[in-house]
């Protein structure tokens, strides 16, 4: 899934470079880039910031060491990148909302490396450090997009 998931980020950035040049069909590379990573995020995040594979998601066995407040973390994390990245979308295809999503994101995202930066306080494990890591490079370009002007992006 990790493999999947930077194809699909390097498509989204191809995807926003292609907005700023505002070539043929950009919106709908957009889009497409965009809306599939949402979805990973927002339906497979706890899997993915978890490590576990997609073919033993269905496996108990797949889950044990992994804490209820593990799981709980990895779905609000997949559920605020997810927003994040529905908001940089609609950011660059200069949709309504914007703005709303990635404030709502961004609150999500803060809370999400507060409670990881005081799970890893008391556990210090790598899980803690990789989402508080991601949050706050979402967080960064989140924060970006809030302060780009409005018409940046020429999407047709």
């Amino acid at each position: 899934m990790k493999k999947f998931e930077m194809i699909l980020i390097i498509g989204a950035v191809i995807g926003l470079l292609l907005a700023l040049f505002n070539t043929p069909l950009d919106s709908l590379i957009v889009s497409v880039f965009y809306i599939t990573l949402s979805c990973l995020y927002f339906i497979l995040g706890f899997a993915l910031f978890n490590n576990i594979p997609l073919r033993k998601i269905f496996n108990t066995d797949s889950y044990k060491g992994i804490g209820p407040w593990r799981i709980l973390i990895a779905i609000v994390t997949g559920l605020a990148l997810s927003i994040l990245t529905t908001g940089f979308m609609y950011s660059i295809l200069n949709y309504p909302m914007a703005k709303t999503l990635l404030a709502v994101g961004i609150v999500l995202a803060a809370i999400i490396i507060i409670l990881a930066l005081i799970k890893n306080a008391h556990e210090k494990n790598q899980f803690y450090k990789n989402i508080i890591l991601r949050c706050f490079v979402f967080l960064i370009i989140a924060a970006i997009f809030i302060l780009l002007p409005g018409q940046i992006f020429n999407a047709s």
